[in-house]
């Protein structure tokens, strides 16, 4: 199956910020962060079709996903 995944701020650095994917059905939202080679913890918000869901979310053919990474400052 086919998903869209847009990585934004400091994720961009590990990736193109827009690709299609072709993911196993039945895999996570975590599992293919961790495909990807980044740590899972680095990914701070998860948004699927414009909603915010967990990183245990399984995806669907046709999903698009956004990874948002933690921000700091002070």
């Amino acid at each position: 199956m086919s998903v869209e995944l847009t990585m934004v701020g400091l994720l961009k650095q590990y990736g193109p910020p827009e690709s299609s994917l072709a993911v196993e059905p039945g895999r996570t939202v975590r599992e293919v962060i961790e495909d990807l080679g980044l740590d899972p913890d680095l990914v701070a918000i998860v948004m699927v079709n414009g909603r915010q869901k967990f990183k245990s979310y399984r995806l669907q053919d046709g999903d698009h996903v956004k990874l948002v990474p933690m921000v700091g400052g002070g």
